[in-house]
């Protein structure tokens, strides 16, 4: 029974460890537009060539180990689908997020097994990157169309 038991909960505890590192959000706060073709990339905002209106701002949170290159592709996705003229990548950062589990003595039946405090700690680092979408004032739709 023991044997089944730690045959059962040590997969679990691996998938749920897996499905836990593997999470990446990507959020879009703003306005949109019809599609424009690929939006330009630019870090400095004195970079960008035109005037331009924030269209709004996307949050991506992503496990360590995806490369930049994968963030900077989801945020293009999410720039071309709002209609975005340019992305302005604004703030590149890593976050350690951390989880501690603890438990008490276990019981079965009338035994009472001592000693049995279990504390369980885990860290993991996440990259944050920001970057706000433009649109060139120049490809703003006018009201009355």
């Amino acid at each position: 029974m023991k044997k089944r038991f730690f045959s059962i909960l040590i997969p679990a505890m691996l998938l749920l460890a897996m499905a836990s590192c593997s999470k990446s959000s990507f959020d879009y706060l703003g306005k949109s537009y019809p599609s424009s073709g690929t939006p330009e990339i630019f870090f400095r905002d004195q970079d960008v060539p035109q005037d331009y209106e924030v269209m709004g701002k996307v949050t991506a949170e992503v496990p360590y180990s995806k490369k930049l290159k994968y963030i900077q592709n989801k945020v293009m996705t999410v720039a071309r689908e709002n209609g975005a003229d340019a992305v302005l990548f604004s703030d590149v950062n890593i976050r350690s997020t951390g989880t501690t589990r603890s438990s008490g003595g276990a019981a079965t039946g009338r035994r009472v097994r001592g000693g049995g405090n279990v504390s369980r700690s885990s860290d993991n680092e996440v990259k944050n990157v920001e970057a706000v979408l433009l649109k060139y004032k120049s490809n703003i739709p006018s009201k009355s169309e």
